[in-house]
């Protein structure tokens, strides 16, 4: 029944991490739709998969999509989950994370229901380069009956006692130093989400004034893979580009107007 119980733990205990959705608020998460759908449980991306490097100076985000069955068997027994509390272990500050990343999630208390589907987001501006293993804590609760019988739904997340605590410490960010690449702020609280994306990738930042920008997207070879306009608005902006068509791989964004530019990474992972 341990064993079971720390597979089922392992899987959660990446919920940390990454972007926003609307401008200058509090990054929100948002589940992954191809992971929901899938028979799977447990969390994405994997531990295999992991998370997605940062550079310094650059906004960074990384979704995290949270799947926690309603129960687990081992005869002759049946562990019905409740919830899965995440809390920062007493030796890792802020879970280890690169500063000046924070870790938000829905439920916003990062106590997930059993028989259901969260999420969390790691996100904001490193300002230190370095490779950085995060470390979490990982509460179970829930409660036992015969393997024969049915556990109650809806699950009330409220109920149950710990069943086991777990140690995650397995995931990991690197931070590169800040690039070469001129950088300008001729647009402020950029943000670029989610990182990898899948389908479809937000941009949101404040501008001072009205103005048409251009955005190039480039693969590594220095191929153009998408080129269009954003009309931005003086004030805050949050625009949505389509991924859809294409390939998984590593990019480069570049955002311009007149006489300015910004560049960064995208990872795009289907």
């Amino acid at each position: 029944m341990k064993k079971a119980i720390t597979s089922i733990t392992a899987i959660v205990g990446i919920l940390m991490v990454a972007l926003p959705t609307v401008v200058i608020a509090q990054p929100t998460c948002t589940l992954d739709p191809v992971f929901v759908a899938s028979p799977q449980y447990g969390i994405w991306p994997d531990s295999a998969t992991n998370f997605s490097s940062g550079q310094v100076g650059m906004a960074y985000a990384q979704n995290i999509t949270i799947k926690i069955p309603l129960d687990t068997v081992q005869p002759p027994v049946k562990i019905c989950f409740t919830r899965f509390e995440l809390l920062v272990p007493p030796s890792y500050p802020n879970y280890n994370l690169p500063p000046g990343l924070i870790l938000t999630g829905n439920p916003s208390s990062l106590k997930f229901p059993g028989n259901a589907n969260s999420c969390a987001i790691i996100s904001g501006t490193p300002t230190t380069p370095g490779t950085y293993t995060l470390h979490f804590q990982v509460d179970v609760y829930g409660t036992t009956i015969l393997s024969s019988q049915s556990c109650p739904t809806p699950v009330n997340p409220n109920t149950g006692s710990k069943i086991s605590t777990q140690n995650i410490d397995y995931y990991v960010i690197n931070i590169s130093p800040a690039s070469g690449i001129a950088q300008t702020s001729f647009v402020q609280n950029f943000q670029l989400f989610p990182q990898p994306a899948s389908h479809q990738l937000f941009i949101s930042f404040q501008h001072s004034i009205s103005e048409t920008l251009q955005l190039n997207l480039t693969d590594i070879t220095g191929k153009t893979i998408s080129a269009q306009k954003l009309n931005a608005v003086a004030g805050n902006n949050t625009i949505t580009i389509d991924v859809s068509n294409i390939e998984s791989g590593i990019y480069f964004y570049t955002i311009t107007n007149h006489t300015e530019k910004m560049t960064g990474k995208v990872i795009i992972n289907k």
